[in-house]
């Protein structure tokens, strides 16, 4: 029995073995299984997870290559001069240039990137958006002054003022001859051939001859410059006007005198009777040949012809070639006055030194630029 019994046992042990034998394999076919599962759903996870990647790098490339476009469209619309670098190089070299650095050993400078850099590639960095605006900074120093601006148009006259009170008594004139040394008949002779009249521009009184009066000294006036229509002529209007019955203050008419002033590039004048000119307005006297028939305005002359007499001398003078206005030429006083009070730069009716311009005008005897003189002479 014995023999049997320890077959029995070697035969259960087998069997337990082969049982223990075949649980470990099925351990490890369900281990492999399920790593195989795993590495499975991983690697459907890691290709989705690549597609998405890649979607997404398609669609930055994209919108790199449209900004790219727009930026190449900006740098065509900037303005760039030959020698200065693209606008994209200069932002990258900023940012180069701000980039921390860091000194070694051998106190040599150490940047993050090579020091043999080529030239960016355009396109290789990009901007990131643009950042808050900053706070305003100090105000500047002000400017240099602009040029003076274009004058304007005049305005609509003013209403009348008040008139004011009467003004000082002037000095006391020249004492006259005692009495007449001439016939009655003779007097009257005289008087019928002379009365011719003409207008002192620039003074308030008249030559002091024998034989020349003042009849009233007033006002230089004219058209202003930048009407077409208007006056041609310049008139001395008196200092004490008279008025109609009837009168209205308003604008009612579409013709206007104005003050004449002196615009003067250059001042030839004596300056006697007034030291600044320019700006400022003229004054005028009408005077009365008493004893002779004839006056003349000799241009270009400082002087009269033979038997005639000098009642003054000075420089032809008109309106600008280039204004509205057309005016006539007058024969301004080489020592003129201006009205008191006037110094306000008002530009009503101008008044400019004729100058000599060669071509059409013999040069010589002229010269081109020259101030051009006058004479008015009487016989």
């Amino acid at each position: 029995m014995a023999p049997m019994n320890k077959s029995s046992d070697i035969g259960m042990e087998m069997f337990d073995q082969s049982k223990q034998s075949n649980k470990n394999a099925v351990f490890w076919r369900w281990f492999v299984a399920g790593t195989l599962l795993n590495l499975c759903i991983t690697s459907v996870l890691v290709g989705l997870t690549v597609f998405y990647v890649h979607t997404e790098l398609q669609s930055v490339k994209q919108r790199i290559a449209s900004n790219e476009e727009r930026l190449s469209l900006v740098e065509k619309a900037m303005p760039q001069e030959n020698n200065d670098p693209t606008s994209t190089n200069t932002q990258l070299r900023i940012r180069r240039d701000q980039m921390p650095v860091s000194h070694n050993a051998d106190q040599n400078l150490t940047l993050p990137f090579r020091r043999d850099i080529g030239p960016f590639e355009y396109g290789g960095c990009r901007d990131g958006r643009d950042g808050r605006d900053g706070r305003d900074g100090i105000q500047g120093p002000a400017g240099q002054q602009g040029p003076q601006g274009v004058k304007g148009e005049p305005g609509l006259p003013g209403a009348a003022g008040i008139r004011g009170p009467p003004g000082k008594a002037g000095p006391r004139g020249l004492k006259g001859d005692s009495e007449d040394t001439e016939p009655s008949d003779h007097r009257d002779n005289i008087r019928v051939s002379g009365g011719e009249t003409f207008i002192r521009w620039g003074r308030t009184i008249c030559p002091n001859h024998t034989g020349t009066e003042l009849v009233y000294a007033g006002f230089a006036t004219g058209a202003h410059y930048t009407h077409k229509g208007g006056s041609v002529d310049f008139i001395c209007l008196p200092t004490d006007p008279d008025w109609a019955a009837s009168y209205n203050d308003g604008v009612n008419s579409q013709s206007y005198l104005y003050g004449t002033e002196y615009e003067l590039g250059f001042d030839p004048f004596s300056h006697e009777n007034a030291e600044v000119l320019h700006n400022h307005d003229m004054p005028c006297a009408v005077c009365r040949l008493v004893d002779r028939g004839t006056q003349y305005l000799f241009p270009a002359k400082l002087g009269c012809p033979e038997n005639w007499r000098e009642e003054y001398r000075g420089f032809l003078m008109s309106g600008h070639y280039a204004h509205e206005q057309r005016s006539k030429a007058v024969c301004v006083d080489q020592a003129p006055e201006v009205v008191s009070g006037s110094h306000t730069d008002h530009n009503g009716a101008l008044l400019y030194i004729i100058e000599g311009a060669c071509g059409s005008l013999h040069c010589p005897p002229y010269v081109n630029g020259r101030e051009i003189t006058c004479t008015v002479c009487s016989i």
